[in-house]
């Protein structure tokens, strides 16, 4: 289904961008080819039986998302957050091969079941630019999301980060940040 490798993937790919302890930030315009990257990585330490954590921003992305992965990879578990209930039993012990679940649900799991996260190879966070509150923004989406990936990092420390969004304009500095974490 998805028959070419374009130049930005050959070149992420030619980088190291598939290899473990490797971190990226990537922001392309949309339709450019985040996707395909993501699911390149993912592929990548699926085939190390290493598990995935994807964060979506909302619960209609946790479900187009978990779609998208089951459709890209048929022979992995990937469970999803649900947002009739704040129950943790899907994500509790045994993490699925991909967990696909908000910001606020991960940092909640971080909290109550740290030990969960010690098989996970990657935390994938899509459209990362919520790590960062407008200058009007009054929600805590934006410190629920920084204390998810600090947490995240202090649990899972050997687990590589793939920031993804099409409105990154400091993507060196935020590639800099998580090469350090």
């Amino acid at each position: 289904r998805r028959p070419y490798l374009w130049r930005n993937h050959r070149t992420a790919v030619d980088s190291g961008y598939l290899e473990t302890g490797t971190s990226s930030a990537v922001s392309f315009p949309t339709g450019a080819g985040k996707s395909t990257l993501s699911e390149l990585k993912i592929a990548a330490m699926l085939l190390q039986g290493k598990k995935v954590i994807f964060l979506a921003p909302t619960l209609a992305l946790v479900e187009q998302t978990a779609s998208a992965l089951r459709a890209t990879f048929p022979e992995a578990t990937v469970q999803q957050e649900r947002g009739d209930s704040f129950d943790f039993e899907d994500f509790v012990g045994d993490l699925p091969s991909v967990s696909v679940m908000t910001t606020e649900r991960c940092l909640a799991l971080l909290g109550y079941e740290p030990e969960a996260f010690s098989d996970v190879g990657l935390l994938v966070f899509d459209e990362c630019h919520l790590l960062h509150a407008g200058a009007i923004e009054a929600s805590h989406r934006a410190v629920d999301a920084m204390l998810c990936v600090l947490n995240f990092v202090t649990i899972a420390p050997t687990a590589d980060l793939l920031l993804l969004s099409a409105m990154m304009k400091n993507t060196v500095e935020i590639a800099a940040w998580i090469a350090s974490t």
